[in-house]
Formats: C-alpha cells, sequence, structure tokens
C-alpha cells in the first residue's frame, strides 16, 4: 500500500510529538507500505519505506494552508497515487479521491466555553480558529472516512458538532511518558505553570489569584511560569522561559501544578505532574476531569474564577492539603498499533 501523510503544519509543540509518535511506529514496525509524509521541513529521517517531501512555504500563512488543503493539494497528492491519505493537521486535502483519514486535535472549534470576538484584539486569532478554520475542520470531520480524537469529551463533543459522524471516530489517545515521583522534595510554597501566552491559558487568573492572597497577608509563595523572563510583573510570579524536560520533571516534583487554562484537548501537563503524584489545582474542565479521573491529589476551580483559585493555592501554601502517595489509574488509551491498524483497513472499508 501507499499511504500518504499530511502534516505540513507540524512543527513544534504537541503537534510535532504527535507526529514524531507516528512515526516512530511505522519506523519500527512497518516495512512493507510505502510511506510518503508531507512536512515543512526535515524532521524526520527517511528509510527506504519512509519518504519525505518538504512544502515550507505553505506553513508561512493560514491562508496558503486552507489554499492547499482546499485547491493545490488534491493534484500534488493525487501524483503519489496513494491507497489512503492521513491528514494529522485536523483538516482532510477537499478533492482528493482517496479514502481519507483524518486526526483531530484542534479542540476550540468544538469547546462551548468560551466563544471568542473577532472585534476583540487579544480574542482575534482564536476566534479565526473557532469559526473560520472550525468550519474546514467541521467539514473535514463530515467528509473523512476516518476521523481520529484525542479524549472521549472530544469524541463526545465532535460527535455532537457532527452528528452524522459518529460512528467514524475513533479515540487515539497520544504516549505519554511518565515522569519520576519523589514526593520528599515537595514544597508546598512553590507553584509550577507551564505555559504559553494564549488568552485561553488564563495566565492573567494567576496574577489575580497571587495578589489577593497577599492582601489577605499569604506573602511566602513563589509561582514559576514557562513565559519570556519578565513577561509578568509580580513579585510572587517568577517567569523561567522554556524549560528541558529534566527541568520540567523537578518542578513538577517540587511543587504543585497551576492549570488554569481553559481549553485543551489532552492537557498534557495534567497528565506529566499526575505521574509524579504532585499537587494538581485544575481548571474544572471536561479535559481535566477526564486526565485526572480517580486521582486524589486534586483540587478544582472555576477558570474565569481568581477567587476560587485562591481557595485553592491557600489550601496547599497553609498544608490543608498535601499530596499523598496514590495507587495509579491510568486512562485507558489506543495505541499507535490500533491507530495503525485503522488507517491501513481504510483502503478496505472505502471500496
Amino acid at each position: 500500500m501507499r499511504i500518504v501523510v499530511n502534516d505540513i503544519a507540524a512543527s513544534s509543540g504537541g503537534a510535532m510529538t504527535i507526529l514524531k509518535q507516528f512515526y516512530n511506529y511505522i519506523k519500527e514496525y512497518d516495512t512493507s507500505n510505502e510511506w510518503f509524509f508531507l512536512l515543512s521541513g526535515y524532521y524526520l529521517e527517511e528509510t527506504d519505506n519512509i519518504h519525505i517531501f518538504t512544502f515550507p512555504n505553505i506553513k508561512t500563512s493560514k491562508i496558503k494552508k486552507i489554499a492547499f488543503d482546499c485547491f493545490a493539494g488534491k493534484k500534488m497528492i493525487a501524483s503519489f497515487n496513494p491507497d489512503v491519505v492521513v491528514s494529522l493537521q485536523n483538516i482532510i486535502t477537499f478533492g482528493v479521491k482517496s479514502p481519507q483519514c483524518v486526526y483531530v486535535h484542534q479542540s476550540i472549534p468544538f469547546q462551548k466555553i468560551k466563544k471568542f470576538s473577532v472585534f476583540k484584539r487579544n480574542e482575534r486569532s482564536v476566534a479565526i480558529i473557532q469559526n473560520i478554520i472550525g468550519a474546514f475542520i467541521k467539514q473535514s470531520v463530515r467528509k473523512a472516512d476516518k476521523v481520529f480524537v484525542q479524549t472521549k469529551w472530544m469524541l463526545d463533543a465532535v460527535s455532537q458538532s457532527v452528528p452524522a459522524a459518529k460512528k467514524k471516530i475513533f479515540l487515539a489517545f497520544p504516549q505519554v511518558e511518565s515522569m519520576k515521583s519523589d514526593l520528599s522534595k515537595f514544597d508546598n510554597k512553590r507553584f509550577f505553570y507551564p505555559t504559553t501566552t494564549g488568552i485561553y491559558k488564563n495566565n492573567h487568573l494567576i496574577a489575580e489569584a497571587c495578589d489577593l492572597l497577599v492582601k489577605e497577608g499569604i506573602e511566602d509563595f513563589e509561582v514559576r511560569l514557562t513565559l519570556p523572563v519578565g513577561a509578568i510583573e509580580n513579585k510572587h510570579i517568577k517567569c523561567l522561559g522554556v524549560l528541558h524536560r529534566t527541568e520540567m520533571q523537578n518542578e513538577y516534583q517540587c511543587g504543585t501544578l497551576l492549570f488554569p487554562s481553559y481549553i485543551e484537548t489532552v492537557g498534557l501537563p495534567l497528565l506529566e505532574a499526575r505521574s509524579c503524584q504532585t499537587m494538581i489545582l485544575a481548571s474544572d474542565t471536561p479535559f481535566s476531569q477526564e486526565c485526572l479521573e480517580n486521582y486524589d491529589n486534586a483540587l478544582y476551580f472555576s477558570p474565569f474564577d481568581a477567587v476560587g483559585l485562591k481557595e485553592c493555592m491557600k489550601k496547599v501554601i497553609l498544608g490543608s492539603v498535601y499530596p499523598e502517595k496514590v495507587n495509579e489509574r491510568y486512562l485507558s488509551r489506543a495505541s499507535w498499533q490500533e491507530f495503525y491498524e485503522e488507517v491501513l483497513s481504510c483502503k478496505k472499508s472505502f471500496f
């Protein structure tokens, strides 16, 4: 079989992690099928049956990417004469006659917690994803032969948004590498949030909660964020910049994870911190509840309530709650083997 994998959008973060996990599985277990990866750069190594083609220009703008997905891409992909086409970037290539699978990991168009406005400057880019790009994603779900999502809450949300696609949606939980637990290093005055500048990451809520703690006379604590140094001016917040994996593990072990983000597909830091068995203060959202199911070292707060977050932080600082060693019960998850097998069977179900 000849399979084309389109992931031109991936260049870093979770998208790159997914791409590499899938590639590594194919590299190790499949030597009989021929694979063609369409990427924005040479992120992967070619083998006898894995071929890499790069299109860096398409990655430079959302308009160019949509134009490729809707118009130019079908001719390019058809030139490979594929048996199956896999999109790991939320949107299929429209007009392709081969059976298509799409991996949907963009949750913004499917969440109902917040409606973003294009008329607000700080919300505009997210509003475009929610409304314009979201329309292409939902149309892709309708047209694809198989759809893969990472979590049960996403499976339910996508099914509700596109009811006709319910029977062709499959769960493919991403591979998560556990981190070492060491509760002896836990400091109840230290908090950590691996974050970015995205509006839904909700960084301002942490600053507000810190100010509320100070008003109550609680001063002995520090919140550590992975934002650029100096990004937030608050004496109780330290911006660390980008951290390596070993540094992340140390932060999880030494402090309490704060997670006020209200839009995520998985919420990888929740799973990483859970594997360290540390305290977690998380937004009360479907993804948090799923990732932390049956986990005792967690407290929840409304992602739009600084007082609620402050109260959770206060409990940790004053020692009212403390992480205890727990028996881990991980979420059920689909393996890359199952994903791979569903992709290959897409040709059979198409005819």
